[in-house]
């Protein structure tokens, strides 16, 4: 009984970090209820000044007067107190008009993340993947064995699952109007944002379809807690494999004369505790291609959400076949200062074959610069979704965290603006880079295990084999 409870404990906490919720001590609420409308107000304009002072993108890539004009908006809506959720939920509307994906609301310690934590917060007990407007289920927390992994969701109470992103991406913030990010984040937690965005309730009308069935079903799901939906994810045996150790940075395989290297992640904290050193890292990577004889190397950034920039610049001077000079980037701070990265020094084991890079949304940040970077100047070619970061640049780098002063919720401002090099005009401004062959999953392909982007990088080496 003991080790059960313990399994669902793990369990919950690991569904907690995947949505962005972390455990924390917990501390006192400050009843925001108890804050005025005015105070509300003040705490609004507080947030703009903050973000027009330590943002260094503020209106650089968003037009100032329809910022000022929907935050007008926002401010003349506050006639009236608050809780802890309906407050979250108009910073994010605000927030998500800055138009930049690293601004973040709130920590672990607030009372709109922590009744998750604590159990006073009941929510939708499934966790789906998005695929395009269509959801299917994927793991079933609830206590109801109708719905089965691959199921299609059409509705929820009554609203389409496309009505349902559709609000929901209103208050997730990105950069510009890269919409692969929000959909990623969508599916990771479907559970936290349909109780913040659309509604808090007891009881689910699901209507649903069963895989290779033309016929729809409906059935009724109870609102459960994290605690509840852990308990019910150990008895039905749902796992998700987390990769530990180097394993949680990169994977290397070789397949003949190809080479596929995973970065999973830059994120500094685990590249510190796999003792990683970047430079010396990619040496010892690229001289084993090298040796291999390795002619085609597969570059899988998918999901990949960044971390330190370092894993970028050092990269390229094992991936650029051309010797390149100039500026890459500047990083802009908030006051001005500025710090220009110039092209690496090209390193006696460069890869001399052809480079595939797999993107998605979850290519977020460095390992978004990496993707844009290598096909920019080093003629990749690359294969997925548009990437989650903006291509002409994005704020970035350190935080300034401003605390709202009536409400104390903390905002989180990038502070750096990562001002891209642009070799190239591009047609979509505000937009991640684009792949040179798009090509999605399908819930066959997930269900089976099957990855259709890879596919598609071994069909083009086999067709260059060929030609």
């Amino acid at each position: 009984m003991l080790k059960s409870k313990i399994k669902a404990y793990v369990f919950c906490m690991l569904m907690l970090v995947m949505s962005g919720v972390t455990l924390v001590v917990a501390q006192p609420d400050l009843d925001i209820e108890t804050l005025s409308p005015l105070q509300l107000q003040e705490d609004l304009d507080h947030l703009v000044a903050g973000l027009e002072r330590y943002n260094p993108t503020m209106y650089v890539y968003n037009s100032e007067v329809l910022f000022k004009r929907e935050i007008a908006v926002l401010k003349k809506s506050i006639h009236k107190p608050m809780n802890a959720v309906q407050w979250f939920k108009l910073l994010c509307l605000a927030v998500e008009k800055v138009e930049e994906g690293h601004v973040t609301i709130g920590t672990r310690e607030d009372a709109f993340y922590r009744g998750f934590l604590k159990g006073t917060f009941k929510s939708l007990p499934l966790s789906v993947q998005f695929l395009g407007e269509r959801a299917y289920v994927w793991n079933n927390l609830s206590r109801v064995d109708a719905l089965e992994r691959g199921d299609e969701i059409l509705s929820i109470n009554g609203r389409s699952m496309a009505e349902i992103r559709t609000l929901i991406f209103q208050y997730t913030n990105s950069d510009g109007d890269i919409e692969t990010f929000k959909q990623m984040r969508l599916s990771k937690e479907l559970s936290a944002r349909y109780f913040w965005f659309i509604e808090q309730t007891s009881q689910f009308t699901i209507e649903y379809r069963k895989r290779h069935s033309e016929g729809t079903k409906e059935v009724q799901l109870e609102a459960l807690t994290r605690i509840e939906m852990s308990e019910w994810a150990v008895k039905r045996a749902l796992k998700k494999e987390v990769p530990k150790g180097m394993k949680a940075v990169y994977d290397l395989d070789f397949e003949k004369d190809i080479a596929t290297l995973t970065l999973r992640s830059f994120n500094e904290k685990i590249i510190k505790q796999n003792e990683l050193e970047p430079y010396t890292f990619y040496e010892r990577m690229f001289k084993r291609l090298r040796q291999n004889k390795t002619k085609h190397l597969i570059l899988d950034v998918r999901g990949n959400i960044g971390g330190m920039k370092e894993f970028v610049d050092d990269l390229l001077a094992f991936t650029l076949k051309k010797k390149q000079k100039g500026v890459l980037r500047e990083l802009i701070a908030w006051d001005g200062t500025k710090v220009i990265s110039n092209f690496p020094k090209r390193n006696k084991w460069f890869f001399k074959g052809d480079i595939y890079i797999l993107t998605n949304g979850g290519t977020y940040s460095t390992a978004a610069l990496i993707a844009q970077y290598l096909s920019d100047y080093g003629s990749a070619t690359v294969i997925g979704e548009e990437t989650g970061s903006r291509y002409e640049g994005f704020a970035a780098g350190n935080f300034h965290y401003l605390t709202l002063p009536n409400s104390k919720i903390q905002i989180g401002i990038p502070n750096k603006w990562v001002k891209n090099t642009l070799p190239r005009p591009f047609r979509t401004p505000s937009r991640g880079l684009m792949p040179d062959y798009r090509v999605r999953n399908s819930i066959d392909d997930l269900l089976q295990k099957k990855d259709p982007v890879k596919a598609k990088a071994l069909e083009l080496i086999q067709d260059k084999k060929q030609s």
